[in-house]
């Protein structure tokens, strides 16, 4: 991977987070806004990228690389899941903010983050590969993280029951639809490929504006003079992702896989805090103010430190 590609990708993002700053801080953009824009980004234009990713591609992974790319993912959450806890251990984080920082470990911004750069840098055809990990990212939100939440210690907030309800969102319905998509080989006329595309695309603009808009409206001074944060993002997102790069180089036959498959596994573990945590924390009553301060740094750092792993991608 040409790491001038990633530098200039990311600078391009910038860009566009820089334009939602501007149009937060002149108002042409307030809490009211930025609430409907997020719920159009996360229901509307990030499905319609996702379908968009599967039609009309004639080159698709076959049946060896769908089975490889499932075992990445269940490695993935599954080794954050186990290093989260030892992880907050070392940081020595109060114990109100424990269970927080667990899920900010865990859950990175895999949506609005991640598809858009992923996407920038290997184009839609990486979107087969990212549906698995939205499919175990939403279920485990929505049963594990709020569990997690939960167990605060706190007097308030809001205890999780697990309901299927929770599942019933345009998100996780266009994972489905665009499995089925692939697996059942169905086509469709230019004219709808063309639509999802043309949807799906603005995902990239609109994400990353909502972004800069988030650090006018949730950012405060304070937030950068916790050097736990900053501990936290040089493990999170330089560590684990680099360590987890230089394990598969070493791993006779895993470094054989589909350098693309595997680029998409290492950049998904490189990416911010998800801004979900945030809205899970409040609701259970957990501490929100961090979850909003990891969101906050770790997606301004996200400019330096993904370019950073990107000289560990595969080639």
């Amino acid at each position: 991977m040409d790491i001038f590609v990633i530098v200039q990708q990311m600078l391009v993002l910038l860009c566009m987070m820089i334009l939602g700053i501007i149009a937060c801080k002149v108002k042409w953009i307030d809490d009211h806004t930025y609430g409907k824009l997020s719920s159009i980004v996360v229901n509307i234009l990030n499905p319609c990228l996702m379908i968009s990713g599967i039609m009309g591609k004639d080159a698709k992974p076959d049946a060896t690389s769908i089975v490889q790319n499932i075992i990445l993912v269940l490695v993935y959450f599954v080794l954050l899941i186990l290093i989260s806890k030892p992880i907050v251990k070392l940081l020595r984080v109060k114990k109100s903010a424990s269970n927080v920082y667990q899920l900010m470990l865990i859950f990175s911004n895999i949506g609005f983050m991640g598809i858009p750069v992923i996407t920038s840098i290997y184009g839609t055809g990486a979107m087969l590969y990212i549906i698995f990990y939205n499919i175990a990212y939403n279920t485990l939100l929505y049963s594990y993280a709020f569990y997690v939440a939960s167990n605060n210690g706190g007097a308030e907030g809001e205890k999780h029951s697990f309901s299927l309800k929770n599942f019933a969102n345009p998100g996780f319905i266009a994972c489905f639809v665009t499995l089925f998509i692939y697996l059942t080989g169905w086509t469709f006329p230019d004219s709808v490929g063309s639509f999802f595309s043309y949807v799906g695309n603005s995902v990239v603009p609109f994400s990353m504006f909502l972004i800069g808009a988030s650090f006018v409206q949730n950012g405060k001074k304070e937030f950068f003079t916790d050097i736990k944060i900053y501990l936290f993002m040089a493990i999170k997102m330089l560590v684990i992702p680099i360590a987890a790069a230089i394990a598969i180089r070493n791993i006779p036959g895993v470094r054989d896989w589909n350098p693309t498959m595997l680029g998409v596994f290492i950049l998904m573990l490189s990416m911010p805090v998800g801004s979900m945590i945030v809205m899970i924390s409040k609701q259970c009553g957990a501490d929100d103010v961090e979850a909003t301060k990891g969101g906050i740094f770790t997606t301004l750092l996200s400019v330096v430190t993904i370019p950073i792993v990107g000289f560990f991608l595969p080639m």
